[in-house]
């Protein structure tokens, strides 16, 4: 904690010193855990801020009535998540998100023909039963993005309920999307 806080204030420092003025936010990552995911996480997040609060509506409004605990959507590729429900996100649930991201390819690289260009599709619904009585959803949205739901083994008595809430939540944010890149001239 004493290292990050010298090179934060030699940074700061060193930017003063050319006249620049800057919010520098810093945080300890390792090639050894997923905390160097987080941080990009957190670096994607403010590249998006016009799409980040629609996205973070649409989780909620997908979390509440489901009774889900965490709600979030990540990139396939980069196991980044690019948005959450309004509560921050712990580290230990943040690994287990990507754990079962890594699970899912996992499986589903042994299992899947060599013609199929992804294992991830409309149709990909996954879920583990963990002994502490949480259980890890995910399920393909769109366009490399997949939600990852953590809640309760009770909630899953209305596991219709989730699924119908997570299909209207794919639609809005399939619609969101569009909406956002058909404004978006492409450079």
């Amino acid at each position: 904690a004493d290292a990050l806080k010298d090179i934060t204030f030699r940074v700061n420092d060193d930017l003063l010193d050319t006249g620049i003025t800057i919010n520098l936010k810093t945080q300890l990552t390792s090639v050894y855990d997923y905390s160097i995911f987080e941080a990009l996480s957190i670096v994607g997040q403010k590249l998006i801020p016009e799409l980040l609060s629609t996205f973070e509506s649409l989780l909620n409004a997908l979390k509440e009535p489901c009774g889900m605990d965490r709600v979030l959507l990540f990139d396939v590729a980069t196991k980044c998540y690019i948005a959450t429900d309004t509560e921050s996100v712990p580290t230990n649930k943040y690994e287990m998100c990507c754990d079962m991201l890594d699970l899912v390819a996992d499986v589903s690289n042994i299992y899947t023909t060599p013609e199929c260009s992804s294992f991830y599709d409309s149709k990909s619904f996954s879920s583990v039963h963990l002994d502490n009585g949480t259980v890890i959803l995910t399920k393909y949205i769109c366009n490399n993005l997949t939600l990852v739901c953590l809640l309760q083994d009770s909630c899953l008595a209305e596991l219709g309920l989730i699924e119908y809430n997570i299909a209207k939540f794919s639609q809005g944010m399939d619609s969101v999307l569009k909406s956002h890149f058909k404004r978006k001239p492409v450079k």
